[in-house]
């Protein structure tokens, strides 16, 4: 049920306490993104989680009493809420927001204070400064949805929040290729399909990348996955976008609100058709525009080549775990009503079949969708093994430091494989596919799997 955290014994299984949240059905029910919820954080004693219906609350983690449970953010028609973990950072809870196809105002990303609840600061992805709100024509930034609905990273060397922002509403634009001029939301539509980089104490952008400019494809940057690595005396912030490319930033360049500086971007996803390539400033080659009408063997489909379900690093092999998702869609892109108020209403600019690619962005013909395991080193993207799978993996990958890779399986297999190889050294039929996370841990003088 959504909003119901239980506490099993981690040696035997047995419950130790439950919390069902008391969800408001009639506006949860409302929502694109209910009963979904991607996690919970854990500090100080408390556990965090946020609602579907816009609240956070915070349980002692020993008993499951409530601490506080409070509404960050008003859901007026229940369009809007929580569905990714939040992240602590010292005294500081921070969550972001649903909304990239929702006609709502502003996507914003806030920090709670840990102990009592209240907001200590909002950041708004969207219409938050004046170079957002001049990035969107005809005050389109008033209904441009936007959000951060995965979670975020903490980088302590500079206080920095690194947070993935989600894609502009409408969803799909009708316009086509005229894009800065003309459309439901001419221009840039900053900050949205973006990293943008907080300072941890007032929530003051520091730096930001659009990484999907005017984001024509549902292709945000909200996947909440962030990889520092520190090389030559360099750091660098690599990030996965859901267009299947992986962007590598200098982590060390943020400061003043400017723009971030790439060391490097490559394409992952393999039956992308969306764009040419990336450039390894993180620039798109190519773009193929969707305007008004139907268009057939869109790759990948909107839920993207990569998804909120997060890969793993060996840090010792500095090899990174991918997954990726190739199936592709047909879209018929419209001309959307706007709305006429800013209360979270859905902004879809298009409907859609998924269907199966028909061939790889190098030319290799191919009749089913499929799923790819990719191990790279994760700066310079080279491929050092791969695994195919018959259907995409949905589920998060682990790697632990006896240099083993387990993935479940979407169709129920859950596979232990060999970090430095990607060979199979067993498989157990789970009997239901996997949707969720893996974690290692010891109990009882054991060390047990819970997935």
């Amino acid at each position: 049920t959504s909003g119901t955290i239980w506490a099993i014994n981690g040696a035997t299984g047995a419950p130790v306490w439950q919390h069902a949240a008391k969800i408001d059905v009639e506006r949860a029910e409302g929502t694109f993104y209910n009963p979904y919820n991607r996690g919970l954080a854990i500090s100080g004693g408390n556990v965090y989680m946020g609602t579907t219906d816009g609240r956070l609350i915070a349980l002692n983690a020993k008993t499951g009493a409530v601490v506080w449970d409070n509404e960050i953010m008003s859901v007026a028609k229940g369009n809007k809420g929580f569905t990714g973990a939040p992240l602590v950072v010292k005294d500081t809870v921070i969550i972001g927001a649903n909304g990239g196809e929702l006609s709502g105002c502003c996507g914003p990303i806030y920090a709670v204070d840990a102990k009592t609840g209240s907001v200590k600061w909002q950041f708004d992805t969207i219409g938050g400064d004046q170079r957002s709100r001049d990035s969107w024509g005809n005050d389109s930034w008033k209904i441009g949805g936007g959000g951060g609905w995965m979670t975020g990273s903490y980088d302590p060397a500079t206080n920095t929040v690194w947070w993935g922002t989600a894609n502009p509403a409408p969803d799909y634009d009708y316009i086509g290729g005229d894009w800065m001029n003309n459309g439901p939301r001419p221009g840039l539509n900053l900050y949205s399909s973006s990293v943008v980089v907080l300072d941890a104490d007032s929530g003051e952008l520091s730096a930001y990348f659009q990484e999907m400019p005017h984001d024509a494809w549902d292709f945000d940057s909200a996947v909440g996955e962030f990889l520092m690595i520190e090389k030559g005396g360099k750091r660098n912030m690599v990030h996965p976008n859901k267009g299947g490319i992986i962007f590598v930033y200098d982590a060390d360049s943020v400061g003043g609100g400017n723009e971030l500086t790439v060391n490097n971007a490559y394409m992952i996803g393999e039956t992308y058709n969306y764009i040419k390539g990336v450039t390894k400033e993180g620039r798109l080659v190519g773009r193929r525009e969707l305007p008004e009408g139907k268009h057939s063997d869109v790759c990948p489909a909107i839920d993207g080549a990569i998804s909120w379900n997060t890969g793993a690093y060996n840090p010792k092999r500095n090899t990174h775990f991918m997954l990726t998702q190739e199936f592709c869609f047909d879209i018929e892109v419209v001309n959307p009503e706007r709305p006429d108020d800013f209360s979270g209403q859905a902004y879809f600019g298009a409907s859609w079949t998924s269907k199966a690619p028909k061939q790889k962005a190098d030319g290799t013909k191919v009749d089913a969708a499929y799923g790819t395991l990719q191990a790279r080193d994760p700066l310079t993207g080279e491929m050092k093994w791969r695994v195919e799978y018959k259907y995409p993996v949905l589920a998060s990958l682990l790697s632990t430091g006896g240099d083993l890779v387990f993935v479940p399986g979407a169709d129920g297999m859950f596979d232990a494989r060999d970090a430095k190889t990607g060979k199979l050294l067993w498989q157990n039929n789970l009997g239901t596919g996997a949707h969720g996370g893996v974690i290692t841990y010891m109990a009882g003088g054991n060390s047990t799997l819970l997935l």
